[in-house]
C-alpha cells in the first residue's frame, strides 16, 4: 500500500471524529502499519501549513553525478594519446563502446591528463549567423593551407554534410592544382551547386573572369566568394585545416588515411 493512501486513511478518520490512539490502531489492522502518534500528528501540521498531496517529496538530487571507473578514464587518455581526437570526437567513440559521458567530463579527464591543445577562445563570447545547405552536393568549401613543411594541403568539404570529398597536397597552391582536385571530385561524387571560396589568387581573387570563374562557369558552378577579411564564411573548411594539423600525426601523415577514418 501506498503511503499516501494510508494517510489518505488517516485524514478520514480524523474527519470522522477519531482520536490519534484510534487511527493508529485501524491503520495497525487495516494496512499493516504501525506509527507513533507523533507521525500522523506530523502530518496533521503539514497539511495545515501548505497544499500537501500526502506524498513524500522526491529525494532525488538535481544533479547526479555519475561515477566511472578507472578503466573507463584510461579509456579517454588512450584514445587522446592515440588519436589526438577533440572531446566530441571521443565521446562519440565511447558511446560506441556503451560508456556515455558528457564532453565536459572528458575536457575534464583530458586536463587532469596534462594532454589539453588549450582553447584560445575560451572566455570570448562570440556572435555569428549559422549558415548550412540542407542536402549534399547543394555547396562545396574549400581552401588551402600551408603546413609546416611547406607543402599545401587542399581539402573539399561538403558543406551539408561536413563530409570531406576529397583532399590533396601540393607543392605550390595555382588554379590548375585546384581545378584538377575538383575534376578528380566531381568524378566521384557528382558535381555541387555552388562552391564558396575566399578570394585567394588560386581561386580568382576578387575577378570574375579568372580562369577559375571560367571553369565554374563552363560546369555551370555557381561560385561564391567570401566577404573581405571575412575568413569565418570559410570557417567549416578552416575547422577542416585544424583538425588536420592536430590529427594527421597520429595518422603517419597520411591525409588519404585520415579522411577516411
Amino acid at each position: 500500500m501506498k503511503k499516501d493512501a494510508i494517510r489518505r486513511e488517516f485524514f478520514r478518520l480524523r474527519l470522522s471524529r477519531n482520536s490519534y490512539s484510534q487511527c493508529k490502531k485501524v491503520l495497525k489492522e487495516k494496512y499493516d502499519y504501525e506509527v507513533t502518534i507523533r507521525t500522523p500528528k506530523g502530518w496533521r501540521k503539514r497539511m495545515e501549513s501548505d497544499n500537501w498531496d500526502l506524498r513524500d517529496k522526491s529525494t532525488k538530487p538535481k544533479t547526479i553525478r555519475y561515477k566511472f571507473s578507472n578503466e573507463e578514464r584510461k579509456e579517454i587518455i588512450s584514445l587522446r594519446n592515440k588519436t589526438g581526437y577533440s572531446s566530441h570526437q571521443i565521446r562519440i567513440k565511447l558511446e560506441e563502446k556503451g560508456i556515455v559521458m558528457s564532453e565536459s567530463f572528458i575536457k575534464k579527464i583530458i586536463k587532469k591528463g596534462g594532454l589539453s591543445r588549450g582553447n584560445k577562445m575560451e572566455g570570448t563570447r562570440l556572435k555569428w549567423v549559422r549558415f548550412e545547405r540542407d542536402n549534399p552536393n547543394s555547396m562545396w568549401q574549400l581552401d588551402g593551407t600551408e603546413m609546416d613543411d611547406g607543402d599545401w594541403v587542399l581539402p573539399v568539404e561538403d558543406d551539408c554534410s561536413r563530409y570531406c570529398v576529397i583532399i590533396k597536397k601540393f607543392k605550390h597552391m595555382t588554379t590548375v592544382k585546384v581545378i584538377e582536385v575538383l575534376e578528380e571530385a566531381i568524378a566521384i561524387h557528382r558535381k555541387p551547386r555552388e562552391i564558396l571560396t575566399d578570394n585567394g589568387s588560386e581561386f580568382g581573387g576578387t575577378s570574375k573572369e579568372s580562369e577559375f570563374d571560367k571553369w565554374c562557369e563552363k560546369q555551370n558552378i555557381i561560385h561564391i566568394r567570401s566577404g573581405v577579411h571575412k575568413p569565418t564564411t570559410v570557417g567549416k573548411v578552416s575547422a577542416i585545416q585544424q583538425t588536420i594539423k592536430r590529427e594527421l600525426s597520429y595518422c603517419n601523415n597520411d591525409l588519404e588515411a585520415w579522411r577516411m577514418r
